[in-house]
């Protein structure tokens, strides 16, 4: 990052300060009707709201008011079984859905709507357990527009909510504009950020104290179009985007924030018997974890219903060391450090369809790991 971006930073913290950005609002029972529904937000845009299915056979509702003709994506975000449904005004529904996918419990739906009020209603599937935690998330889909002013933190423009896939289009109109976008992350997520345009842009990502956590350029050589990828904790986060050398305008961008949510280890899952399972391997899937003792194993399974490359590796501040191994238990491979300086492990396997483990462990076996994220890439 160039001196000037940076010198910037000791003016845009000081408007961090008076700043609020959204965070995802808490239940207020009691909502169990739709005349008592809790607001999750207006959109265009988005809104999160943390809930819990508190007894058996609850129902909470929620209501959100749209100002315009747009698609809305409705989700939940929980390891536990939740089914929801999409109601107007009058109460009539209008979509429901159990499972966003095999194997995957949390709900997802997503509807063309006009302007107007709507509920959401959330319950237990079979309404023969609780749910002890779970975020409902609203979004309108769809690439936002930038508005300026935003070029500073305080005036930055808020995307929304990860882990999902937001975008908003934008331009640097003068030279020497620099813009700002700000977005949370609601669980610990692998996040990348890339623009896509015929302008030779460069990015930063930041945290909420403006200390900058990751700058690109380039992804390749001969592409000017930019990449970031990093595990983010929970948190607000912002995003500058400016043209290369300040010399230059560029017409059109669209930046894009698309983040995967990493699945907190349960332990213990110190055996194949308690691993815990990621469900199947489509494309991707992220678990994040800590190796919290001297000697500590964690144990996850996954699934493949066709052959696939695999490649699993780590991203960690510690010494990880990982193994992968086939239904019967026998090795298929192991790694200690990805390469030379790189602490982290990798291994790149081609699997037929089964039933496969992981192990990671801290590499000596003396000491423990804070924390890691484990990353799986099928294709």
């Amino acid at each position: 990052m160039r001196a000037r971006h940076i010198g910037w930073m000791l003016v845009l913290i000081l408007g961090l300060s008076g700043m609020v950005l959204g965070q995802c609002l808490t239940e207020v029972e009691d909502n169990n009707t739709a005349s008592l529904a809790d607001s999750v937000g207006r959109l265009p845009g988005s809104g999160c709201i943390r809930g819990t299915i508190g007894i058996v056979g609850d129902v909470d509702y929620y209501y959100f008011d749209l100002a315009s003709s747009e698609r809305v994506l409705i989700e939940t975000i929980t390891n536990e079984d939740t089914e929801i449904a999409l109601l107007d005004a009058n109460g009539v529904v209008l979509a429901q859905n159990d499972d966003r996918a095999l194997d995957v419990l949390s709900s997802r739906l997503e509807a063309a709507l006009t302007a107007g009020r709507y509920f959401i209603a959330v319950w237990e599937h079979d309404h023969d357990n609780v749910i002890y935690d779970y975020i409902l998330n609203v979004r309108t889909t769809g690439c936002s527009t930038e508005v300026e002013d935003n070029n500073t933190l305080s005036l930055a423009d808020r995307m929304g909510l990860v882990p999902a896939e937001l975008c908003i289009a934008g331009s640097i109109g003068v030279v020497g504009d620099l813009d700002f976008y700000a977005f949370e992350v609601y669980t610990t997520t692998n996040v990348t950020l890339s623009t896509v345009t015929d302008g030779d842009t460069e990015i930063a990502l930041y945290d909420a104290t403006g200390t900058v956590l990751a700058v690109n350029d380039d992804i390749a050589i001969d592409t000017y179009w930019s990449w970031i990828e990093k595990d983010l904790p929970p948190g607000i986060y912002f995003v500058g985007v400016w043209e290369h050398g300040d010399d230059a305008v560029i017409p059109e961008y669209t930046l894009v924030v698309n983040g995967m949510p990493c699945f907190p280890e349960a332990e213990p899952n110190d055996t194949v018997s308690l691993a815990d399972n990621l469900g199947i391997l489509g494309f991707n899937l992220c678990a994040s974890g800590s190796i919290a003792s001297a000697g500590d194993i964690d144990v996850y399974q996954f699934e493949l219903i066709e052959p696939k490359v695999v490649v699993i590796s780590t991203q960690t501040e510690g010494d990880t060391q990982i193994a992968l191994f086939d239904q019967w238990g026998d090795t298929i491979a192991t790694n200690d450090d990805v390469a030379a300086g790189d602490r982290s492990s990798q291994i790149r396997a081609p699997l037929a369809a089964g039933v496969y483990t992981i192990a990671v462990g801290e590499f000596s076996g003396t000491h423990g790991i804070p924390s890691y994220s484990l990353h799986l890439f099928g294709h």
